[in-house]
């Protein structure tokens, strides 16, 4: 039996402004050197050393279910965890138990890209994720999965999100230990939200980051009582995260609408439809962020 394989298309938006604004060298080679890092988080996330981890481990032995592959290609990144065939996985119940782990890990290695993007270069990520087959080789990507996961990126998504197929979302067994795994490690903030204004299912990564600092959590409780050190270093992580992750849409806010003020009325439709993605964005982190008893100061201001 495999596990359900997972095939993420992320597209960074402001991207093609960025590039086209290009005319010198050095910023040539700034543009470079910040694509060459987000290639790297995705290497060392996939490291040997990190391999060789989750093989000691007791716990769930990501790399004895999965071959991860990753390929940037442009300002996009296509990532798959390939199912392998594991002759003691006969249990469809912890086939979906893994299956939902595995997008628990994803989620965990988007957020480092997701930051070095808003906090460098002031980049917000959209995206898709299949359930579909997709295979990857060197700068190579093929299969009906990645077809899938760049229509929901180009046509679903819409706002700044990473958002789900339907198959995914109407696969009740999936879901259910999806819900149980983020009751159960996040005291039941869900790794997946749902946007009421289109119904659209996306991974909430600010929730996802609060969540590791939740003080209702009692996981997070034992943390702070013994583990105090570790726990103040990675709330100025968060912390930080939270801070930059608003301040930097308040800047896109502000320059989208000191460029809209300039143009003539009938020019402004399309940097209205620029405007209402990041005033989306704005009303996800701020409906997150005040719910924080730790954070809840750190809201995007209205510009």
């Amino acid at each position: 039996m495999k596990l359900l394989q997972w095939t993420i298309f992320i597209d960074m938006l402001g991207y093609r402004d960025m590039n086209g604004a290009i005319n010198t060298e050095s910023a040539a080679k700034d543009l470079i050197h910040f694509m060459e890092v987000n290639k790297a988080i995705f290497e060392y996330q996939n490291n040997k050393t990190i391999e060789d981890g989750y093989k000691l481990s007791d716990q769930f032995n990501l790399y004895e279910f999965y071959e991860i592959k990753h390929a940037f290609i442009s300002d996009s990144l296509i990532l798959t965890f390939y199912p392998m065939e594991v002759s003691g996985l006969v249990d469809p119940d912890k086939m979906y138990m893994h299956s939902a782990n595995a997008l628990f890990i994803i989620s965990m290695r988007l957020q480092t890209l997701i930051y070095n993007c808003f906090s460098e270069k002031g980049v917000f990520l959209r995206g898709g994720i299949s359930n579909k087959y997709c295979y990857i080789k060197d700068a190579f990507a093929v299969g009906e999965g990645l077809i899938e996961a760049y229509k929901i990126e180009s046509t679903i998504a819409i706002h700044p999100r990473i958002a789900l197929s339907n198959e995914i979302v109407n696969n009740a067994n999936l879901m259910k230990k999806i819900k149980y795994l983020s009751d159960v490690m996040y005291n039941g903030n869900q790794l997946i939200s749902v946007d009421p204004t289109d119904n659209v299912s996306f991974l909430d990564y600010i929730g996802f980051q609060l969540a590791t600092i939740d003080t209702g959590s009692t996981r997070v409780q034992h943390w702070v009582v013994n583990h105090r050190k570790w726990f103040d270093e990675h709330y100025h992580i968060v912390e930080t995260y939270i801070e930059k992750h608003a301040l930097e849409i308040e800047k896109k806010l502000k320059d989208l609408n000191t460029r809209r003020s300039a143009l003539p009325v009938s020019n402004r439709s399309s940097i209205d439809r620029v405007i209402d993605k990041f005033e989306w964005l704005q009303s996800y982190h701020n409906s997150k962020v005040s719910k924080s008893s730790l954070l809840s100061n750190l809201l995007v201001k209205h510009t």
